[in-house]
Parts: C-alpha cells; structure tokens; sequence
C-alpha cells in the first residue's frame, strides 16, 4: 500500500483531490455565509419597514415634530434613504414636501451629500434620488461630478438630480454631456428634462448651427422626444442637399410646417430610400394637390417601405377620394396591396 502512494503520479492526483475537496467545501462554506448575510439583512430591512414606513405616512397625514420620531441610528440612513425614495415615488404635493422636511430635521441631506462622494455604487444612487428630491443645491457639484462619470446609470440619475434642482441651469450644464453619452437611454431622458423643456429649447435652436455633423442626429432624436418645434430656419438649413442621410431623416420628423414644404418635396427624390420614406410620411401634412404626381410617383419606388408611406400619405389627403386611389392601383401595380390596405383603413375597402 505504502509503495502505491509512494508513486508520484498517486501522490500528484491524491493531492489534487485534496485541494478540489478544500475547494469546494471553501465554496460551499462562502455560499452559507453570503445567504445568511442577505437572510440578516432583509430581515433588518423589514424591521426596519416596519417601523418606520407607518412613522413617514403618519408625519405625511399629521406633521409632528422630528423628537416624536422612532430613533434613527446612523448605521440605519442607508435604509432610511431607501424606503424615503420609494414613497418619494409613491407621493405628490404637499405630501412629497412633508418627507423633505422630515428628512432635512433627521439630517438625511448631509448624509446623502456624504454618500455621493465616499458612497458605494448603490449609495451613491439613492444619494442621487434624495439630493434630486430634496433640491438641495449644495449637492450640485457632487452631482455635476457623477452626472459625468463612466457609469451610466449612476451618470443619468445624477442628470435627473441636477434637473429637478435648477432645470435652467442643468440644460446649460447637461446639453453638452447629451449630445455625446450615447449610453443615456433617450426615451428617459425625455422624461425627466419635461420640467427644463423650454430651457433645453432654447439651448438647442442656439446650439444646432454649431454643431458637429455626428453630434445631429442624436441632438435631433432628444429634440424629438421632448416634442420640441425646433425653428425653421434650423430646419431648413439641415434639410438642404449634402447633409448626411441620419440628419435629413431626423429633421423631417420634426417638421411640421408649411413653410417647409418645399424642402421636404425636394426630400421625395432623395438618393437614400429612408429619406424619401421619412419625407412622404410628413408630406401627409403638408402636401397640397400639385403634389400628388410627386407621391404617386413614389408608388413605383423599389422599397416597399417607400411606397406604403406614399400610399398612406396619398390616403390622408381630404382631397382624394376612393375612386382616385383606386384609380392610383390600376396606374401602379406595384403598389395596388398598400393602396389596398390604406383604403380598407380608411373604411372604404
């Protein structure tokens, strides 16, 4: 027996068992611990709920004073902070007024200030929600700092914040920031700069004609998504031949006025077939009855999607009648099923 463990390959093997047994006794050993750690912690969470979620909405219904409050030790703020934010969330009013107030006596504002510039990643977040709740204008360079950091999403909730304290001031700090961080959900974005809308308005019509051309189509999508009116002259100059087919397409969306119908009949015999797509769908609005050639001519484009927004423009002008659509099929066969389908979405087919 003493000869077989004696071989080097048997001593090798057995001392590898060994070390994959330690292992994974070390690993199982860390994944009680790790569990019981989260068992403990949301178990102090609830208490910690429990306690002082009816305090908040009792201070909400009837303002006492702080001293009447549980005791809150400072090792407790984080959960504090946490449950703040989410009935921040849940509230409006004079209510969200009652918890800021509750917040600033217990303190929370300097803690939340502390968190953002030493607090973990998840710290630094509800720090974020409660200086953007609170408008506490001494946290604004802290924010500006994250609102510029690599992290997405602690970046666009520090943006959020800036917005909620000053909006006039956060669209002058946070235009550049937008045109650039590709990694900033654009559909969000819209929905917490609402409240600096005419701010952002402003900074766009002075900024576009400055602009990079790579820099436009993305400032045109966020121009889109807060349903701004960009002014025509804005308009006008990117429309015009040699701009880049992204911005073209992006500034026919936001193109909603007579006095630049001309450019968008340009638009209709655009080389790029998402062009002459985007430029027959505004054309719905715009188009008087000399334009009709010009979209019906793009019922014989070779993009199918082409020919369905002519089609569709084609069947929401008030002046064309069924007879003359079907009468568009028979001239252009190789639209006949969109104008089909326009005709039986208006009711007629």
């Amino acid at each position: 027996m003493s000869s077989a463990i004696s071989d080097p390959y048997l001593r090798v093997a057995l001392a590898v068992g060994l070390v994959a047994v330690a292992l994974t006794l070390a690993l199982t050993l860390t994944i009680i611990v790790l569990r019981l750690r989260l068992r403990s912690r949301e178990r102090r969470w609830q208490r910690f709920v429990a306690t002082w979620r009816p305090a908040l909405l009792a201070r909400i219904i009837d303002p006492a004073p702080a001293n009447d409050l549980p005791p809150l030790q400072r090792r407790e703020h984080v959960l504090f902070l946490r449950l703040w934010a989410y009935l921040q969330e849940s509230v409006r009013g004079d209510a969200r007024q009652q918890l800021n107030e509750t917040a600033r006596a217990l303190g929370l504002d300097a803690t939340a200030r502390r968190l953002l510039r030493r607090g973990a990643r998840a710290e630094k977040l509800q720090a974020t929600l409660a200086a953007g709740y609170l408008r506490d204008v001494e946290a604004w360079d802290a924010l500006v700092d994250l609102a510029r950091s690599s992290d997405p999403l602690l970046a666009v909730n520090a943006a959020r914040a800036l917005v909620q304290i000053n909006p006039l001031r956060a669209a002058n700090g946070l235009m550049p920031l937008l045109v650039v961080r590709t990694d900033w959900d654009l559909s969000r974005i819209a929905g917490f700069l609402a409240d600096a809308r005419q701010a952002f308005w402003l900074l766009m019509a002075k900024s576009i004609p400055l602009l990079r051309p790579h820099e436009l189509p993305r400032t045109l999508l966020l121009a889109e998504a807060l349903r701004l009116q960009l002014p025509d002259a804005t308009l006008a100059r990117l429309l015009q031949p040699g701009q880049p087919t992204e911005v073209v397409q992006a500034a026919l969306r936001l193109t909603e006025s007579l006095a630049l119908a001309d450019e968008v009949r340009r638009c209709l015999g655009h080389a790029e077939a998402g062009v002459r797509e985007q430029a027959a769908v505004q054309m719905a609005q715009l188009a008087r009855r000399e334009d009709v050639p010009a979209l019906a001519a793009l019922l014989g484009d070779p993009q199918w999607g082409v020919r369905m927004a002519a089609a569709r423009a084609l069947g929401r002008l008030p002046f064309l009648g069924s007879g003359e659509l079907q009468a568009l099929g028979a001239d252009h066969p190789a639209a006949a099923a969109q104008l089909r389908q326009v005709l039986a979405e208006r009711g007629l087919g």
